[in-house]
């Protein structure tokens, strides 16, 4: 049995949240309203995307800068006691995007930096406050990772958002006169990105007491890999290698396979340094979360990258004991003294779903997509070792999957899954019925955990994300209601009710 026992909870990025004060998009603010409603439905844990820093005017939350902190997007700007001033035009602006039934990043993102700049001011302006000790203890305790990404947020403003290798040799190469020139010319600028961190590390901190408060658990994900123009990458060529790409092997679904055109790993470097930067990344964001995804997980076994000597790729390491060495020390390493999920999607070899069994690590389940020949599997016979899930980030909503499915595909379900045995023949209709049959399915799992995106749970058919796709209709969805309106809404608080009972049938907590 997994920690924290059986248990169902709730997939939802916090930039999709909608609140009364946010700014439009998701903030931190968002989240002691939602657990209230949790609290209703009988949810216990909260999932969402990643929360570290991303690329400015880049919404996607895999697009990080630096394997360590939180997004200053989040930042609840009414939390802060320098208080949020607004010109005439910025409030038009602010509320045109808190209208929109999407995110309008190209107004959240100059809105919130230029509130946050104005805070920010205000704050330095106070002098010696017990606040301004607070920050600057902060800044001491996370210096190991913090000195760097505030510097290279600084010199990445300074040289027009070029990437890191394009810029001054000096700086490129991290020679230490540089650097210490640069920390001397850019210190106000790297002061404001380290204030930055510590307001949302003040923040979330407040987020992790009001979930504990309402008993929910709070699921990160971490990403598996720090895009190339990156304070990691910077600070850590010699781990985070840019001489090849990362990507993916040809599969069934790709002949070519993938190329990400992101770093590599170099495990074998950080082994002879003592592993002391993944250590590093684990403690914190075990630290951050009460559990974690951690995304990609054959890549701790094995990458498949690709560079000038072989284009069409190469697996590092290359034979398969190293690979399963390589992956149990790594896991063994994520998961020491804390509690993880493997994201073990796509094409996984047996030795390594046998490994994380073996580590009694949990892996997905995505219904859809679980079954062999063709033929899908009974939930109620999914490892007990498991999370269970309707659909990802990355899928269409379970509405969309049941309406454009082949016929063949539903009879199968309704032939193998005993919540909808009574479907016959299946309906193509995603009816009231097939949509409670569908989540009962889920929740009934033998899988100890059950994770239920937030569209799913209310039928919905727009998505968060179509992979190999770029455009606004990417990481753009907002939920409808207000998170103070879902405990008194009709709408919501029955779902909560329904929800609640589906859980307590399944016999979860």
């Amino acid at each position: 049995m997994l920690p924290f026992g059986r248990l169902s909870g709730i997939l939802q990025p916090l930039f999709s949240f909608r609140s009364e004060g946010d700014s439009g998009v998701g903030d931190f603010a968002a989240l002691d309203p939602f657990f209230a409603w949790m609290q209703r439905a009988q949810q216990r844990m909260l999932m969402v995307l990643p929360l570290l820093p991303t690329t400015p005017g880049d919404p996607s939350p895999y697009s990080t800068r630096s394997a360590f902190g939180l997004n200053p997007l989040f930042i609840h700007l009414e939390w802060m006691p320098e208080g949020v001033s607004w010109t005439a035009d910025e409030q038009r602006r602010l509320a045109e995007a808190k209208a929109s039934s999407t995110i309008r990043y190209d107004l959240v993102f100059p809105l919130k930096t230029a509130a946050l700049e104005r805070a920010f001011a205000a704050f330095e302006a106070q002098g010696a406050t017990a606040r301004r000790t607070e920050f600057e203890r902060f800044c001491v305790e996370q210096a190991f990772w913090l000195e760097n990404y505030a510097l290279y947020s600084s010199l990445s403003e300074a040289f027009g958002a070029k990437p890191w290798w394009e810029w001054p040799k000096g700086l490129s190469t991290r020679d230490p006169r540089a650097l210490e020139a640069a920390r001397k010319e850019h210190a106000k600028r790297t002061r404001y990105h380290q204030w930055l961190q510590w307001v949302c590390d003040v923040q979330w901190k407040r987020v992790r007491q009001q979930a504990k408060a309402r008993q929910v658990l709070l699921c990160g994900d971490e990403p598996f890999i720090i895009g190339q123009d990156s304070a990691d990458c910077w600070a850590n060529a010699r781990y985070l290698r840019r001489d090849a790409r990362l990507g993916v092997p040809p599969d069934d679904f790709s002949a070519d396979g993938q190329d990400w055109g992101l770093p590599w790993f170099d495990f074998e470097a950080m082994e002879q340094d003592g592993d002391g930067w993944i250590k590093a990344r684990a403690k914190a964001a075990a630290a951050t979360y009460d559990t974690r995804r951690i995304d990609h997980a054959i890549g701790y076994f094995r990458q498949y990258i690709r560079d000038a000597q072989t284009p069409k790729g190469r697996f590092v390491p290359a034979d398969q004991p190293s690979q399963q060495r390589r992956g149990e020390r790594n896991f063994k390493m994520l998961s020491d003294g804390t509690s993880i999920v493997a994201e073990d999607l796509g094409v996984i070899p047996r030795f390594a779903k046998d490994t994380l069994a073996q580590l009694g690590l949990p892996g997905y389940q995505v219904m859809r997509w679980s079954r062999e020949d063709g033929v899908y599997r009974d939930p109620r016979h999914y490892p007990e070792v498991s999370l269970v899930t309707t659909g990802t980030h990355d899928t269409e909503m379970m509405r969309t999957w049941w309406e454009t499915a082949q016929a063949w595909e539903r009879e199968t379900v309704c032939r193998v899954w005993p919540e909808l045995f009574r479907f016959n023949p299946p309906p193509a209709e995603f009816s009231p019925e097939v949509h409670e049959a569908l989540l009962q399915a889920a929740l009934n799992a033998q899988s100890a955990w059950c994770i239920i995106p937030w569209g799913d749970v209310f039928g919905e058919s727009e998505r968060v994300n179509t992979p190999g796709t770029m455009g606004p209709h990417n990481w753009a969805y907002r939920m409808r209601p207000t998170v103070e309106s879902l405990v008194t809404r009709e709408d919501t608080a029955r779902a909560a009710d329904w929800l609640a009972r589906l859980t307590r049938e399944a016999r979860r907590s």
